[in-house]
């Protein structure tokens, strides 16, 4: 059975083009998913631990906030407001161009500089998000001819890069080498090939074999990408990611990361070598056509990642918070199938009962995400939970029980 965002997707045929959108709109009046409300809570201060949200009824409530990706929560730190500040009374609120023309400040050349220094590589490009950085980097390198090799639980960003590029994509089952392998050996060895495949899969926490990706890559001659965006400053020694997890840093060609998972703000960066990175700039699309990241921005995350290295506590905050949520879900009988990060999911299986589940833990007090159709498949849906450096035990062992409560109510646990 289709869900209902699938169902009001699905092309009209030779009925007009805006019948979808009709259809969605009586769907959300007349039938909406008990999950509807949660996408369009407001939130009315900043991502704290505890933060007030606006509900679609206009009920004001103060939330425990388990859905922001910021794990190192630096958003309200002392030194980030202050560098922001200071950048908005040097260079104003916004870029008003593109990089290559008049976008870029001395300020992009210290992140870009700090970058290259963090991932160990030659050169960086800075894109205006992350999604539109996966977008420029994966169809100005492939062309129609090139085959990219794309883990199948990849994020939408690098499935759409991939698919906008003209390359043939060629997925390979999630986090399965073996199967990648098959692949590669059908494939035509002269053209050109990428692997590509998220760090930290967002929905699950999960890692990829960063190891066997390597080990492939040089097997059959291709590039490797990595998507590290939710493992930069969160995993790895001193936050360095899931390639420095593993011992590959040096061996993966590019490393792409964002700045609006645990460093809380906006943009995205693709790491390499001068050649590649150079090559980005005069074809990566979403980079010569769009203005730049503003000075202001750049100014709280290099902040950002100043703090992150001179105050080491964040991220072992981060890693206590995680590993005594997930435990504490774990004892209650919840699956959290098997993250390794900030990321914690609850396997629910249900639409329905996800729904109902989500909303009774918004009434409780405790601001959560779903995922659901079309990011992952129905079968598999699920809460989605996100852990913070700064929350504290007693917050995080009232949560969890909390959805023990509730979870037995809706027959998420026995």
């Amino acid at each position: 059975m289709k869900s209902l965002f699938e169902h009001c997707y699905q092309s009209a045929g030779a009925a007009p083009l805006d019948e979808k959108a009709q259809r969605l709109a009586h769907e959300l009046a007349s039938n909406p998913p008990d999950y509807y409300d949660s996408l369009r809570m407001v939130l009315l201060e900043g991502v704290r631990p505890v933060t007030k949200v606006r509900f679609p009824d206009g009920r004001v409530k103060e939330m425990l906030m388990l859905g922001s990706n910021s794990f190192l929560n630096l958003n309200f730190h002392p030194r980030v407001i202050e560098a922001e500040r200071k950048a908005a009374e040097r260079y104003g609120s916004g870029a008003g161009s593109p990089p290559l023309y008049a976008g870029r400040t001395g300020l992009h050349d210290n992140l870009e500089a700090k970058l290259a220094e963090f991932t160990g590589t030659e050169s960086v490009i800075l894109f205006p998000s992350g999604y539109s950085g996966n977008l420029g980097v994966l169809s100005g390198l492939c062309r129609p001819g090139d085959v990219i090799f794309g883990d199948s639980s990849n994020h939408a960003s690098l499935v759409d890069g991939a698919r906008l590029s003209g390359a043939e994509l060629l997925p390979y089952l999630h986090r399965n080498p073996k199967h990648l392998e098959r692949l590669l050996k059908k494939g035509c060895p002269a053209k050109g090939r990428l692997i590509v495949s998220d760090g930290v899969f967002s929905m699950e926490g999960s890692l990829a074999p960063v190891d066997e990706l390597v080990r492939l890559k040089e097997r059959y001659g291709c590039l490797l990408m990595i998507d590290d965006a939710h493992g930069f400053w969160a995993v790895g020694e001193r936050g360095r990611g899931t390639a420095n997890l593993f011992g590959m840093r040096d061996h993966v060609d590019l490393h792409y990361g964002t700045f609006s998972k645990a460093l809380g703000s906006i943009g995205g960066f693709c790491a390499g070598s001068k050649v590649l990175i150079d090559y980005l700039r005069y074809y990566a699309r979403s980079f010569f056509f769009s203005s730049a990241i503003p000075a202001t921005t750049v100014a709280a995350v290099l902040e950002s990642i100043r703090i992150a290295e001179d105050e080491p506590e964040h991220l072992e905050n981060l890693r206590r918070n995680r590993d005594f949520f997930q435990n504490e879900l774990e004892k209650y009988g919840f699956d959290t199938m098997g993250s390794r990060s900030a990321i914690l999911p609850v396997l629910v299986g249900d639409e329905t009962k996800l729904g109902r589940f989500q909303s009774a833990l918004f009434e409780a007090g405790i601001f959560t995400n779903i995922g659901t159709t079309p990011a992952v498949n129905a079968r598999k849906c699920r809460l989605r939970l996100n852990v913070m450096s700064t929350h504290s035990q007693e917050q995080l062992g009232c949560a969890a029980a909390t959805l023990a409560r509730l979870g037995k109510q809706f027959g998420v646990i026995p």
